[in-house]
This record gives structure tokens, C-alpha cells and sequence, in this order.
């Protein structure tokens, strides 16, 4: 066996290692960025509905003793059921937005408009207050503000504050690439993996050897992360004191991990087999060359 033959072997199987590793990440990256069913998954199951709910209502009672605004002139105009609606729709447009798809859509604000309005009509029409220029201004100002009070808070994944910095625009131009990236990593594992069998062309089940310690490797290099990252519980030392997007993110965070693990225990496994296979049928010829040679 020349050592050019030992040393093609151990090249092409560190690099098919790499490839397996890089390609999980990228697929699992691709998927984060594409799917916003991930996100929504979130906001229903860790009910931030209900949490943004509670914020918004308290920032109305803190505002009070500045507008003089009963809360309930804002909170009985939306629902949990209308937050959760909003939320979800939101991170879809983002998520279609960074994919490539921009759709102009505005949140439906009119039941706070017309109870924040009826609110100062009734106030005015109490001190014979005629409604003028200053009137219609503070009207104005009013609704802008509950409606920026209520947007912060259906904000969970923060995209909103990540589109005004430019960081979804930035994030966008990258989308495509991620997926070119993902599909030419998988593309050259592949071609990795028959230049592999073909250098082992005449060792028969041997040839799945070499191939089944690049999946194995790869899906180890991508694995250890996950597992130290998983039972350190290193997501949740994540430094953000708003409890809904302390949620949603370390949420978020945890689901990219665990996508990145899967798909690394489905190549370890690949690889195991692959390699189990190798020994077992290696064996299996190996005695029947033993039993015809007696």
C-alpha cells in the first residue's frame, strides 16, 4: 500500500468531515432564516401573547400619571387573541422579507383609534371643551404613542429594531448565499464520498469505511457544541431583562441548537452504520476467503 494511497484517503476523509459539518450548519442556519413557522411555534406555545399583554397594560397604568388615560380605554380595545394574531403575522412578513418577498402591511389599529378618540370626545364634550387644532394634535400624538407602546412589546424576535438598524437589509443579501453554500457543501460531500469508494474500488465493502468516519466525524464536529452548549445551559445566561424577548430569543437560540444536533446524530448514526456495515460483511469475506483456502 503506497503511502500516496494512505495519505489521499486521510485528505479526502477530513475533508468530507468538514463538508458534513459545514453543510449541517448551513442547512440548519437555511432553515432558521426560511421557515417562520419555528417562530410562531414559539409565540403560541410559550404564550408571549399573554406576556406582551401584561407589558403593554402596564406601561399604559405607569402612563396614566402622565396622560391621565384610564388603561382600559387602550386595553379593551385589543385582546391576547389580536396580539397573538399580530405577532405571528408580523414574523412572517420578516421572515419573507428576509427571504426576498416584501410585503407592505400595516397592523389594523382601529378599534385603539376609535376608543382613544370616543375616550377625548366624551372628555371634551364633559368640560365644554370645543375641539380645535391643539385638540386634534394631542388626539394625534396619543394614538401614535399607543400604537408605538403596543408594536414595542409584539416586537419578541426584535426584527422590527433589526430592520430600522439596516440588519435585516444586511441579512437579506446574505439569504441566498446561505442556501448556495448549504447545497454545494452537500454537493461536494457527495462527490467526496464516491471519490472515496473509488480509491477503495477493489476492497469491496471496505470502501465504506473511510466514508462512514467522514459522516461520523462530521456529525461530531458540529455535535460537541451542541451537547456542552445544551447542558451548560449557556443560552439562558443571555443578557436581556424584557421577559418577552428573553423568551422568544433563548427560545430561538435553543431550537437552532437542537436543529444543529439533529441533523448531527442523523450523520453520527449515518456513520456508525456505515461503518458497522464495513465490519461486519469485511469479516464475513474475510472468513469465507479462510474456509475456501483450508
Amino acid at each position: 500500500m503506497s503511502k500516496g494511497y494512505t495519505i489521499s484517503r486521510i485528505i479526502f476523509t477530513v475533508l468530507l468531515s468538514f463538508c458534513i459539518a459545514g453543510h449541517i450548519l448551513s442547512s440548519a442556519a437555511d432553515s432558521m432564516l426560511s421557515l417562520p413557522g419555528i417562530y410562531t411555534n414559539i409565540i403560541r406555545d410559550e404564550k408571549l401573547a399573554d406576556k406582551a399583554y401584561s407589558a403593554i397594560e402596564d406601561d399604559f397604568k405607569k402612563q396614566y400619571n402622565t396622560t391621565a388615560i384610564p388603561t382600559e380605554v387602550y386595553m379593551d380595545a385589543i385582546s391576547t387573541e389580536w396580539l397573538e394574531k399580530e405577532m405571528c403575522k408580523r414574523t412572517e412578513i420578516y421572515l419573507d422579507y428576509i427571504d426576498g418577498t416584501y410585503t407592505d402591511y400595516l397592523t389594523n389599529f382601529t378599534a385603539l383609534e376609535e376608543s382613544i378618540t370616543t375616550f377625548f370626545n366624551e372628555y371634551a364634550e364633559s368640560i365644554d371643551y370645543k375641539p380645535d387644532e391643539a385638540f386634534d394634535k394631542k388626539l394625534s400624538e396619543t394614538i401614535e404613542n399607543a400604537k408605538s407602546t403596543i408594536e414595542q412589546r409584539m416586537d419578541a424576535f426584535y426584527m422590527n429594531t433589526l430592520r430600522d438598524n439596516g440588519y435585516l437589509d444586511k441579512l437579506r443579501k446574505f439569504t441566498p448565499i446561505i442556501g448556495i453554500i448549504n447545497w454545494c457543501l452537500f454537493g461536494v460531500s457527495m462527490l467526496l464520498v464516491v471519490l472515496l469508494a473509488f480509491i477503495e474500488r477493489n476492497r469491496n465493502w471496505r470502501r465504506l469505511y473511510w466514508a462512514g468516519t467522514g459522516f461520523f466525524c462530521g456529525g461530531a464536529l458540529t455535535a460537541i457544541p451542541c451537547i456542552y452548549l445544551l447542558f451548560t445551559n449557556a443560552v439562558s445566561s443571555f443578557a436581556v431583562k424584557d421577559p418577552i424577548i428573553f423568551t422568544a430569543v433563548t427560545d430561538l437560540l435553543d431550537t437552532g441548537i437542537w436543529r444543529v444536533m439533529i441533523r448531527s446524530i442523523l450523520y453520527i448514526a449515518l456513520g456508525v452504520i456505515t461503518i458497522t456495515l464495513n465490519v461486519i460483511f469485511s469479516k464475513k469475506e474475510q472468513t469465507e476467503i479462510t474456509d475456501k483456502s483450508k
